[in-house]
């Protein structure tokens, strides 16, 4: 059966590098949306089993959206995680405490990133 891993972000270049990398993963459907307000649609609409959030999105925060999807069930255990330039002292911390399930942080370390996703695939 395939696992579904949904995509917000709006820059088209890391949208391209997120798909391009998890496209060798066998068994993966992945969706995308490059505004806040379409990927909770798009979230709400199925059954994602992994969601990738930017963090700095045109119309709402990828902050915001977590937040909002952690206070409904049906996405309470499902693993979101931040995608994010931000890499300042605390803002790992800050974002995880508003929900998220990891972390990662542009530019990809796109081995790392594989792996990241693989082993959040397995759970």
């Amino acid at each position: 059966m395939k696992k579904k891993i949904y995509i917000i972000e709006d820059n088209e270049k890391n949208l391209e590098l997120f798909v391009a990398v998890l496209a060798t993963i066998p068994n993966l459907e992945i969706l995308t949306s490059a505004t806040g307000r379409d990927g909770l649609n798009l979230i709400y609409s199925s059954n994602p089993d992994i969601i990738l959030l930017d963090i700095q999105l045109p119309d709402i925060s990828g902050t915001d959206i977590c937040k909002q999807l952690r206070k409904d069930k049906k996405f309470n255990k499902t693993p979101i995680i931040a995608v994010t330039s931000f890499a300042m002292k605390g803002d790992k911390e800050r974002i995880l405490e508003s929900g998220f399930n990891d972390y990662i942080s542009k530019p990809l370390l796109i081995k790392n990133f594989r792996e990241k996703i693989q082993n959040l695939l397995r759970i």
